[in-house]
């Protein structure tokens, strides 16, 4: 079975995005020919601090294969042992030959997508993941930061939030200004957590890519 890192793994701050999980692509296994009955393979990834992953994987016929792999999730001390099957299904193209998708193993799922994510102990579609892309964090972050800019310049103070939340303006009501403090201050802090996962993120593409510099230094 894979090896010590094995299987499930996810970076810190990145844990609600597909760049932040293991993956595998079923497009990718069939240009390189790994599909065939009866064959078995190791697929491995190697981490920007020099570690590595790995799973095995058999081909049980043309319309299943078998993981099987250690994991271990974050705080868990004891690696588990996983083995199950996920299906495949193969589709004609409309120049001839034929594309293969995977039927998600998520509970009442079977999706047919073309990847699978790590999550918890087991590789499901994003869906059942509940995975972002993170394009759609960083939307999700300048969102949250706009509607808090908004909320500020209407209480009339200024947009930026490193600033003190603004004073109740004369003549509005206690309560409503409680409504756009509570709203303001919530939308404040999403973006602030957004943006720290995007800086986990960005710390360890930089990670890997000094690490690959340093494997090409003499």
């Amino acid at each position: 079975m894979g090896g010590v890192g094995s299987g499930n793994r996810y970076r810190y701050g990145t844990k609600n995005t597909v760049e932040g999980r293991t993956s595998l692509d079923v497009r990718r296994w069939a240009r390189e020919d790994k599909l065939s009955p009866g064959n078995w393979f190791s697929w491995q990834w190697t981490w920007g601090d020099g570690s590595r992953s790995s799973i095995n994987v058999r081909v049980e016929s043309e319309w299943s294969i078998r993981l099987i792999y250690r994991t271990r999730t974050w705080g868990d001390e004891d690696w588990t042992d996983v083995d199950y099957s996920i299906g495949l299904e193969r589709t004609p193209c409309n120049f001839g030959g034929e594309r293969v998708w995977f039927r998600c193993p998520g509970r009442d799922c079977g999706r047919r997508v073309a990847k699978l994510y790590s999550v918890g102990r087991y590789y499901v579609c994003r869906h059942c993941g509940d995975l972002a892309y993170e394009c759609q964090r960083k939307d999700a972050s300048s969102r949250s930061m706009s509607k808090a800019q908004n909320i500020r310049k209407k209480l009339g103070g200024s947009a930026n939030l490193t600033m003190a939340f603004p004073d109740k303006p004369k003549g509005m009501h206690w309560r409503t200004y409680w409504g756009l403090y509570n709203r303001g201050t919530t939308l404040e802090r999403q973006s602030m957590i957004l943006m720290a996962e995007q800086l986990g993120l960005l710390n360890d593409r930089l990670a890997t890519i000094e690490s690959d510099l340093r494997k090409t230094r003499f």
